[in-house]
């Protein structure tokens, strides 16, 4: 068995999950692969999730982030330079999770770090979540990937990520949110270096082997990158869905549906018991054919007077977080 290293100096998403996939149905039988890679203001969500569910998809383009779908499943997950991403690409006969967890548990504890195996797919400290992984089957191999958060900007992190109790009906796979922490919180000396040096040699200790490094070519699988970097794939056609809240404001009581197809709501519907129902059907008036994302709303109630304006700034705010 040949185990090969690749570690790529890029921090754009789609070519880092571009080559990924690319390696991925080029491996033979008797190969595999270690792959450590980083994306620069990125939310990476799961092939089967909801993008305006998981993410604030205006607000981080907006910023020069990227949004990315990775081709396995799972949750969304924020990137920069503070959070380190690990690929295991390995036949069907040697796959085994807990071996390779086993490398990214071993470097943790070569650091003082203290970590277990939690749930389906991460990996915690002290109840904080600094790992998650996510998973895809080949004919010939499996593909095992994670994140470590090493020192990820957390406000960065419940900036860019939805953290809602509105109900959305879609075909998307919804995250699960949990308490996450940076490693650097349980050891403050650790070093970026010391944690990638150290997963090689956590590899090697568990796989009793020498890995051989290879260069990260580029010029084979730029169809692949393409792909990735393209609109359809980002959106993957998870373009409608419904969403709806019930809540008491100041104001009063309200429901309020939305209908919304490619980004756009279409079509919104408010009912409520509220002492003013002029202010009701005007905002249910305007919250039409704008993209179905705060800043957009606030945008649409710009125009609105004092009153009616803080009080649409109570749902706007109940929906997408405090602007």
């Amino acid at each position: 068995m040949k185990y090969y290293l690749v570690e790529s100096n890029h921090t754009n998403p789609y070519i880092n999950l571009g080559y990924e996939e690319w390696i991925f149905d080029q491996l033979k039988p008797d190969e595999s692969l270690f792959y450590l890679w980083q994306n620069q203001h990125t939310v990476v969500i799961g092939r089967n999730q909801n993008a305006y569910k998981e993410c604030k998809v205006k607000q981080l383009i907006k910023s020069n982030g990227k949004l990315a779908r990775r081709s396995s499943g799972g949750g969304a997950v924020y990137h920069d330079l503070g959070n380190l991403n690990y690929t295991f690409i390995l036949p069907n006969e040697i796959y085994n999770v807990h071996r390779q967890l086993e490398v990214i548990i071993d470097t943790l504890q070569k650091f003082d770090i203290k970590a277990e195996f939690v749930g389906r797919n991460d990996i915690e400290v002290d109840g904080a979540k600094v790992s998650g992984n996510a998973f895809e089957k080949k004919t010939t191999h499996h593909l095992h990937h994670g994140t470590l958060l090493y020192d990820v900007n957390l406000s960065d992190l419940s900036k860019y990520l939805n953290v809602s109790t509105i109900e959305m009906k879609s075909k998307g796979v919804e995250s699960n949110r949990k308490r996450v922490a940076n490693l650097i919180d349980f050891n403050p000396t650790l070093t970026l270096n010391d944690l990638k040096q150290q997963l090689k040699q956590s590899f090697e200790n568990v796989y009793q082997t020498k890995l051989i490094p290879i260069d990260m070519s580029l010029k084979y699988c730029q169809v692949m990158i393409e792909k990735y970097r393209s609109e359809e794939w980002q959106r993957n056609a998870i373009f409608e869905f419904d969403a709806q809240l019930h809540h008491m404001f100041s104001w009063g009581e309200v429901q309020a549906f939305f209908k919304v197809i490619q980004g756009t709501v279409k079509n919104t519907k408010l009912i409520s018991g509220s002492l003013n129902p002029d202010f009701i059907e005007i905002l249910e008036n305007t919250l039409q054919n704008i993209d179905y994302d705060g800043e957009s709303f606030v945008v649409a109630v710009e125009g609105f007077s004092d009153d009616y304006k803080k009080m649409s700034m109570e749902l706007i705010n109940y929906l997408f977080g405090n602007y």
